[in-house]
């Protein structure tokens, strides 16, 4: 530390770019600055405000300088060095093969709609990035319809010697064989062109004129034809767009992050007052400020920028840099124009920004926290039922019956807060004693006792109030075992009638209070899907159970085989049921033999 502690005291008061250097000479991070000594120095003084910068300085063991003219020129260098090295506690962006892009190669004679995958420099035109690859192609069908334009790709078009099914049924103006000039068609694909680029409100006036004329010439059937394509169209524009209150460009961008460094940027796209498209950013390594982030993200995502990715005039941001004059300067000498990086105070705009930290935060909590929940899950059950250690493996029991008669019970198994389904089981307990306590007493009795039990799972979740868990209780001490037990009853109203609006109950054995898991935290949820996966296994095995047994019962009488089996229980729907009727009923509904008739209603008499 003592060489690094030397150059930080002659660091130059002068823009420039700093670079973090590991112990083996790596390139940690990159940064830039209009002071590089205020910049660096503030990395080692004071405690950091994020984990990630937290971390990045336990492994810097050497800073670089580079001296630069400007802040501008710092910033370019910046660009430059970030490129080449690619830094892991700088932010990366990658292709994300999740969002598509729709092509569109305008040097054809005619063109085609292609969704593509990457964006490359080819001078075509790109429209998106789309998150909802469905909806995308929906949209597509939509336009190449109502438009009638080409499909087909390649050698199969230019190939073509007659036209296609398509063109028979009306959905393609077969350019392959000059059905239609390129002029006309070129009209069709550039309001196509409008429409899916959030720009189709001349298009729908157009329409709607073509109808009225249509409707005043008694041309009835093409105004029907353009009024199903203006209630399509018109649906493709509402559920592309957000109305933005002007009719301006601009990028938002919205941050989120958490303590321990991870951070999502989530940009909105506004193309001529409307909403067109949103993509969030996550960045699980960024070592540098928060205040940065929107300005590293802006350097990256414009850096090799083709034509239809150039910087709107207006950016939204949280809050500036250092450098925004010269992220500013640099952003403008891409597009062309001067292109302002704006923090709002008041109006639509913070709306709007308010609308891209809302989807920040929302994809930060769905996609890098429900990453890591039944870690959550686990470690608050050690907090909140004080366990000694990791509950690691959650077994949870659960009684199914309809009747006295057919009685079965779930055991379902969570390792590490997922599903174990190899490990589930299921019991009979049709003689056991008939009540819900001592029917879970015998199934805690057979899954601790006997020669080949299996190891003891680290928390068993019984379905039940208090009652449940003290017949469990008296089991396990009966048995020497020691496993550590919570019962969960369901929210219950004053009349003690269920209701779900009453959140559920946790109790442990030698507590007198319910435990204090709130409703959605993720110990809760945990517990409540054990409590839910064992219920629906119950269910499942008791609807198997009792299928089987009603199937054997009919098929053991002399003339019933599995078709008329089937057929009694469709028109009566059960054994119980069946069992009243009389041969003449038998033989009208299910249309049985009459002796046959007769046998089954002999061999039901135990069932009136």
């Amino acid at each position: 530390m003592g060489l690094l502690e030397d150059k930080l005291k002659v660091l130059p008061d002068h823009p420039g770019v700093y670079l973090m250097l590991a112990g083996d000479g790596q390139i940690l991070y990159i940064g830039k600055a209009n002071s590089l000594r205020k910049r660096v120095r503030s990395y080692f003084s004071g405690r950091p405000d994020r984990a990630k910068t937290a971390l990045l300085l336990t492994r810097v063991c050497d800073v670089e300088v580079i001296l630069a003219g400007s802040e501008i020129e710092a910033l370019l260098l910046e660009n430059n060095l970030i490129k080449k090295h690619r830094p892991p506690f700088n932010i990366e962006l990658k292709d994300d093969k999740n969002y598509p892009y729709v092509r569109l190669d305008r040097s054809q004679t005619f063109p085609r709609f292609e969704v593509v995958r990457r964006r490359r420099a080819d001078g075509a035109r790109y429209f998106g990035p789309f998150p909802a690859v469905g909806a995308l192609r929906t949209t597509l069908g939509i336009l190449n319809k109502h438009f009638r334009l080409r499909r087909c790709r390649g050698e199969r078009f230019v190939n073509r010697v007659r036209p296609c099914l398509n063109y028979q049924i009306n959905l393609c103006a077969a350019p392959c064989c000059e059905k239609v000039s390129p002029v006309e068609y070129r009209r069709s694909i550039t309001s196509a062109a409008l429409i899916l680029g959030g720009r189709g409100r001349p298009v729908l006036k157009s329409l709607e004129r073509r109808m009225q004329k249509a409707a005043e010439g008694l041309d009835f059937e093409v105004a029907a034809g353009l009024r199903d394509s203006l209630a399509d169209l018109k649906l493709v524009l509402e559920t592309q767009t957000i109305d933005a209150g002007r009719d301006e460009d601009l990028d938002v961008l919205g941050v989120a992050s958490r303590l321990d460094g991870a951070s999502v940027l989530y940009l909105l796209t506004i193309r001529r007052g409307n909403v067109v498209g949103g993509r969030p950013f996550s960045f699980f390594e960024y070592g540098g400020r928060r205040e940065e982030l929107p300005g590293a993200f802006l350097q990256r995502h414009y850096g090799d920028a083709g034509e239809g990715d150039r910087p709107p005039p207006t950016i939204v941001v949280p809050e500036h840099g250092e450098a925004v004059a010269a992220l500013e300067s640099w952003l403008s000498r891409i597009r062309g124009h001067r292109v302002e990086l704006l923090v709002p105070g008041r109006g639509r705009r913070l709306q709007l920004l308010r609308l891209a930290q809302k989807n920040a935060e929302d994809y930060l909590v769905r996609q890098i926290d429900g990453e890591d929940f039944p870690g959550q899950a686990l470690r608050e059950l050690i907090k909140v039922c004080k366990f000694k250690g990791l509950p690691e493996v959650i077994e949870g029991v659960d009684i199914s019956n309809l009747s006295e008669d057919c009685v079965v019970a779930s055991l379902v198994c969570f390792r590490g807060g997922q599903a174990s389904k190899s490990e589930y089981r299921h019991y009979r307990l049709d003689g056991v004693a008939p009540d819900d306590f001592a029917r879970m007493a015998e199934v805690v009795r057979r899954r601790f006792s006997g020669e080949n039990c299996r190891p003891h799972p680290d928390l068993l979740l019984l379905d039940g109030g208090r009652p449940q868990l003290e017949a469990v209780s008296r089991v396990l001490r009966e048995l020497d075992i020691e496993v550590p037990l919570v019962a969960v009853a369901k929210g219950r109203d004053q009349q003690g009638r269920k209701d779900h609006q009453v959140p559920d109950r946790f109790y442990q054995p030698g507590r007198k209070d319910a435990l204090s898991l709130t409703p959605r935290s993720p110990g809760a949820r945990l517990l409540q899907q054990v409590r839910d996966e064992a219920h629906r296994f119950a269910i499942n095995y008791h609807r198997l159970v009792r299928k089987r047994e009603r199937e054997t019962v009919l098929v053991e009488i002399e003339g019933i085989g599995k078709k008329r089996a089937l057929r009694l229980l469709q028109v009566f729907g059960s054994v119980e049921k069946i069992a009243p009727a009389t041969p003449e009923e038998l033989v009208v509904k299910a249309r049985l033999p009459f002796p046959v008739a007769c046998k089954v209603c002999e061999f039901l008499q135990q069932y009136r």
